[in-house]
């Protein structure tokens, strides 16, 4: 499985289909002036240098963020989110270790940055890192934003404790590290019992697409949700070209996708499949797991 550490892969094509995917998300929960509350159950380091050693050694970025940022006729419903990264630059760079390989800078918005640039004053966000190293630079990089809530907790167990929050309208976003297998069932059951206690939020799951086909798993696992309001696959991958063990593409899962997220997400993926660089020639796949009612 995926030996993992996002600051070698922050900006790559799975975050530009699940970070795409979250700004749409996050825009229709803006649409009304009722509050949302935000669950991230693998909040990472919340964002990153790309000009750093770690960046640089994989150069996974090149073929994500920097392929969109040069891309013709883009989408514009990837537009907001293209908007929000090339605009990214984080607060308090003072109190931040110099990690650079002596190029220009240029940092890249995890998600739980991406979510505070669209946090209102009464929107809330909830983080969760187990990760000693990752929870420290994150909880230096947000401890000023009395909206965001920070605790060093494993995501899976977190998450069922903390639904129902307060603010009833939010959405969970779920990207584990994948570093075993078994975070494929975890990360399904996890959610699943999350849905029993707060039915009306939006879920959504990101998964490495690998050689070995692990995502059928999540896929019947997901099947089992009985909600109105649907389950969404999004699939952008290679159909081959990876060693085995190695990422074909990226996955998201969405349990009660917002309205005319199908078609938003159909028009990215398409775009993206002919953009990206990934193993192998792309293509996007969008189903209904469970059909919206």
């Amino acid at each position: 499985m995926l030996s993992y550490l996002h600051g070698f892969h922050a900006g790559n094509v799975a975050d530009v289909h699940k970070h795409a995917a979250l700004v749409l998300i996050l825009a229709h929960l803006q649409k009304k002036d009722k509050p949302f509350c935000v669950i991230d159950t693998h909040a990472g380091a919340g964002w990153y240098d790309l000009s750093s050693h770690q960046a640089q050694k994989t150069g996974e970025w090149k073929a994500g963020i920097a392929a969109v940022q040069h891309g013709r006729n883009i989408p514009a419903a990837l537009k907001p989110y293209l908007d929000l990264v090339t605009g990214f630059v984080p607060e308090n760079l003072h109190n931040e270790e110099s990690g650079e390989t002596g190029g220009k800078p240029v940092y890249y918005p995890g998600s739980p940055f991406i979510v505070q640039k669209m946090l209102r004053e009464g929107d809330r966000l909830l983080l969760m890192e187990l990760h000693p190293r990752e929870y420290e630079t994150l909880d230096r990089r947000v401890y000023h934003d009395r909206r965001i809530n920070l605790q060093k907790r494993d995501g899976y167990e977190g998450l069922v404790a903390m639904v129902p929050p307060t603010i009833r309208r939010g959405m969970v976003l779920m990207d584990p590290s994948y570093d075993v297998k078994q975070d494929y069932a975890r990360a399904a059951k996890s959610i699943m019992a999350a849905h029993r206690r707060w039915a009306t939020a939006t879920y959504m799951l990101w998964y490495p697409i690998l050689t070995d086909g692990f995502e059928g798993e999540l896929h019947q696992m997901f099947r089992q949700i009985q909600t109105p309001g649907g389950v969404l696959c999004s699939e952008l991958a290679a159909s081959h070209g990876g060693a085995r063990g190695r990422m074909l593409g990226s996955g998201l899962l969405i349990v009660n996708p917002p309205f005319q997220l199908d078609a938003q997400l159909a028009e990215i993926g398409d775009w993206l499949a002919g953009v990206v660089q990934l193993p192998g020639p792309a293509a996007h796949q969008l189903d209904w797991l469970v059909n919206a009612q």
